[in-house]
């Protein structure tokens, strides 16, 4: 059993009991028999927002110790004391629940006033604003020193010999080492953001895993994933809300639609994948044709994989279900790609559905117990 497979097997238990628990929900119409479900959103109602979430909460717990703390520690992953593991995973975990319970509020209550019209509003607003606070955080975590900096400015050298324009690039501190930084911002303000650990890399594989996420914005492929992800978790919702017993305008109408877009999560975490990979490997061969070596970008692929789950080679199966980055042996320019493409669009959309209350944002084998990932997921 190694570290990636045990990992993945917790993965499917946290999505496949929170999917069963959700079909059994819509199945049995539990939470019109348990939640308010006149249109007054009241004290009753916060209540029953409150101990939905906190039931996912605790669910999710015995899960996040063996992903966030046991699993890590079992395999080398990390050094984390459980003091220091259980500290950080309680303030996220509250602050999430927390936000859960915000946004649902949110919803019913715009809801109420201006119907769906009102809650899809909200929800929109909200998933633009878990986009723009979690950058800003990031930010503040920026990593200075003479040699980051140095560092930077020769892996800029090198990105610019390619005619690969760079945006600006930001290094953060980070506990978790698989954090794996990813792209912020929009448009012309779009930054790209790398861990400290990556500075490890030498010259060439820093300046090549650069040059990807560079290729990414310049391309279109990070803000075309961004579009999608708002897409799909917004229609998602929309059509969720028309379930049986659905609705946005009272609490137990909303638990049934959360019941509902889990399952359309689910249906996200089958098919988006593949258009994560799509653009993994769209990006490999644009690196080649601007004259990078095939062995440098597989050299660099497989550095940063050794810091995440060190599985540079799975069978094809699994790799079209549950993985959005290619595996090490896979990275081949030559291989056409078919299909739309789009830059870390899967795990985007896992982050943008907190404004959902999305169940499955963090119970993915990636981010189990990690708080760090929680809100930016590992990416290419």
């Amino acid at each position: 059993m190694t570290y990636a497979r045990a990992r993945l097997w917790l993965g499917i238990t946290g999505v496949g009991s929170l999917v069963s628990i959700s079909l059994l929900a819509l199945v049995t119409e539990l939470p019109q028999r348990l939640s308010q479900t006149r249109t007054e959103f009241d004290s009753l109602g916060l209540s029953q927002l409150i101990i939905v979430t906190s039931l996912f909460l605790i669910w999710l717990m015995p899960l996040d110790f063996l992903g966030g703390f046991a699993f890590p520690r079992r395999f080398e992953k990390s050094k984390k004391s459980f003091r220091n593991w259980v500290q950080a995973y309680l303030v996220a975990a509250t602050a999430q629940a927390l936000l859960f319970v915000l946004f649902g509020s949110l919803i019913v209550w715009t809801s109420q006033i201006y119907g769906r019209t009102g809650g899809l509003a909200a929800i929109t607003i909200s998933m633009i604003s878990c986009f723009v606070v979690r950058n800003r955080l990031l930010l503040r975590r920026e990593f200075k020193s003479a040699n980051s900096n140095e560092k930077l400015v020769n892996a800029t050298a090198m990105i610019q010999s390619w005619q690969i324009f760079v945006p600006r690039t930001v290094v953060v501190e980070h506990t978790d080492i698989g954090f794996t930084g990813g792209i912020i911002g929009f448009g012309k303000r779009a930054q790209i953001v790398i861990p400290r650990a990556w500075l490890s890399l030498t010259r060439e594989q820093l300046a090549t895993s650069i040059a990807r996420r560079a290729l990414a914005v310049s391309t279109g492929s990070y803000h075309r994933g961004l579009a999608i992800a708002f897409a799909w978790n917004l229609s998602g919702f929309l059509l969720c809300s028309f379930l049986p017993g659905a609705s946005l305008e009272s609490v137990a109408g909303l638990v049934t639609t959360l019941c509902g877009f889990t399952l359309w999560s689910f249906l996200g975490l089958l098919t988006l994948p593949t258009i994560s990979r799509n653009a993994c490997l769209t990006i490999d061969r644009s690196l080649s044709t601007k004259g990078v070596p095939l062995d440098l970008i597989s050299n660099t692929a497989h550095s940063i994989d050794q810091m995440q789950d060190d599985e540079p080679d799975r069978p094809r199966w699994i790799e079209t279900i549950f993985h959005p980055v290619p595996n090490v042996s896979s990275r081949n320019p030559s291989n056409s790609v078919r299909g739309l493409e789009a830059w870390n669009v899967a795990r985007s959309t896992l982050f943008l559905s907190w404004a959902c209350l999305g169940f499955l944002s963090r119970s993915v084998h990636c981010n189990l117990g990690r708080p760090e990932l929680w809100t930016m997921l590992p990416t290419d």
